[in-house]
């Protein structure tokens, strides 16, 4: 089991994947196929995290919910590459080091002949998924990728701070039409299985079905202890889980290391960056097909506007002023309509009651 990061060596781990990101680049085409397979993986790679060209647009989240842009442009896309940002366009906020190890992952499990469907269990706008289906068809695979996630962003109902606070940004919410879209616009339709709902309503239907290949986004401990539950016991011995929020986010971490020590896991749990990590594994026995599952149950969603705009730093700020000045405006016309209505004292009585009023 990796050590629990302190604050201070996340950050430097942090610093470390942003000093060392991956370069923005994909492989020349070539005339054998394999050359013509990683060049169009590489560019898929590009293109869902839309860094195929000069800038990108970025999306930083502010505390009450609102979200705003700003252009990253030359040595800043190194925030794109290493999965720091959250993307005003872009299919995917797992950056390229992350989207490799997915697809070397899928390579391998159909190189050693692991059986069972690939899930990726919290897809947003579904980027990374897109890659794991391309890797797939490229080798000749036809197993299913299921691409699992609410399409509705965080719920209503939780009880941790973290997944409260995610729950106020209608941005993280990708609806499933859109996903679809995607994956038709890319021509990877096809062998995809899209399953909508939150955790509690979908998961536990798929505790029976085989996986090679798990990969966990859904950032808080209840839904990591969710998915974990549900599906892991599906996974094929030489299959991998893949965890996405395990350095960034506390209560992804302690679900996973409950889960592991409850069941004795000890295959090792592989860093992928300051972020990710994952583990392969090794045997059957630590955690049997047909464990106890919870019964689906609904949840309550939050209401979202369908396509929210995000307003640039600077347009968020002049919305700021504008509110600032439209309230003070508002003193100003009732302390008017008070002094206008008051019974007349003489121009001095009107001049004391301006002084006061200041």
């Amino acid at each position: 089991m990796m050590a629990e990061p302190t604050d201070e060596q996340h950050l430097a781990d942090v610093r470390a994947d942003l000093a060392g990101a991956r370069p923005v680049v994909a492989a020349g085409p070539g005339p054998d196929p394999a050359a013509l397979r990683r060049a169009y993986l590489d560019l898929l790679k590009l293109s869902v995290c839309d860094l195929a060209g000069t800038s990108t647009g970025s999306v930083g989240a502010l505390d009450d919910g609102r979200v705003m842009s700003r252009e990253l442009r030359g040595d800043a896309v190194r925030l794109r590459s290493a999965g720091m940002d959250w993307p005003l366009q872009g299919l995917t906020m797992i950056g390229l080091r992350r989207l490799d190890d997915l697809q070397a992952c899928v390579e391998q499990v159909v190189a050693d002949g692991v059986a069972g469907d690939v899930i990726e269990a919290g897809a947003w706008r579904g980027g990374a998924s897109l890659v794991a289906r391309a890797t797939l068809t490229t080798l000749g695979d036809t197993r299913t990728v299921c691409v699992a996630d609410s399409f509705q962003g965080f719920p209503a109902e939780e009880d941790d701070a973290e997944a409260r606070r995610l729950s106020a940004f209608d941005f993280l919410a990708a609806p499933v039409e859109d996903v679809r879209a995607s994956f038709a616009r890319h021509g990877l339709d096809r062998g995809v299985e899209f399953i909508a709902g939150f955790f509690e309503e979908t998961l536990p239907a798929l505790a029976g079905r085989q996986w090679s290949i798990i990969r966990l986004d859904g950032d808080t401990y209840e839904a990591t202890r969710l998915a974990l539950t549900c599906l892991y016991p599906g996974l094929a011995v030489g299959g991998h889980l893949i965890l996405d929020d395990y350095g960034s986010f506390e209560g992804c971490r302690r679900a996973v290391d409950e889960f592991r020590l409850a069941h004795g896991i000890e295959d090792p749990l592989v860093k992928v960056d300051a972020t990710g990590a994952r583990w392969r594994r090794s045997a059957a026995a630590d955690v049997e097909p047909g464990s106890t599952v919870p019964e689906p149950r609904a949840v309550r969603a939050v209401a979202r506007m369908r396509q929210p705009d995000v307003p640039t730093a600077r347009e968020l700020a002049l919305a700021d002023e504008l509110a600032a000045a439209r309230v003070a405006l508002s003193a100003a016309t009732a302390e008017r309509d008070r002094l206008a209505s008051a019974p007349w004292r003489g121009p001095r009585a009107w001049l004391r009651a301006r002084r006061r009023a200041r």
